[in-house]
């Protein structure tokens, strides 16, 4: 059985109420990321819940926005991905694991919202699939992708904005010569 709570924040600037609400609920609305609880700026947790009663997804609002931690899990209960936010903004650490308990992807993320550092993504059997670096949301330095088999099929660095070596790319046709 689903149980929502209605809980009482108080604040500097007065009283809100804060909200747990099902994700469903139709008097929410989502305006260009801005979410609203029957047009007012929403304060509190969106869940969804799978038919088992696990929770399935969590994320708290702070005036419409995404602010603090918003997490998914399995419908085993096993933890999927684990997300941080401020002001509505991606912020830190982004993580997130395969069923099999491998890890899905890594991502580093500035105050902007721009990756900043590694961002790491791998295949379900653990092998690496991509490793790129970011500073303030531009690729920099080392950058490489791999096939589902383990060979490179990007391996190139940005310096300057530019990009040298191997890109990745294929040629969607190919070239004939005419023999005679």
């Amino acid at each position: 059985m689903q149980i929502l709570l209605v809980l009482i924040f108080t604040s500097c600037s007065g009283d809100k109420e804060l909200y747990t609400l099902k994700a469903s609920n139709t008097d929410l609305t989502l305006t260009n990321g801005v979410l609203y609880y029957k047009n007012q700026l929403f304060n509190g947790y969106i869940q969804k819940w799978y038919s088992n009663d696990v929770l399935k997804f969590s994320a708290l609002y702070e005036n419409g926005k995404k602010e603090g931690i918003e997490k998914k899990w399995y419908k085993t209960g096993e933890l999927e991905t684990i997300r941080f936010y401020t002001k509505g903004k991606k912020k830190g650490i982004h993580k997130s694991w395969w069923n099999n308990g491998n890890l899905k992807f890594e991502y580093h993320f500035n105050e902007n919202g721009e990756y900043n550092g590694v961002v790491n993504e791998w295949y379900e059997n653990g092998e690496p699939y991509k490793a790129f670096n970011y500073i303030n949301g531009k690729e920099i330095g080392s950058q490489k992708l791999w096939k589902i088999n383990g060979k490179l099929k990007a391996n190139y660095i940005v310096k300057n904005g530019e990009r040298f070596g191997l890109i990745g790319f294929k040629k969607c046709y190919s070239l004939t010569t005419n023999k005679k």
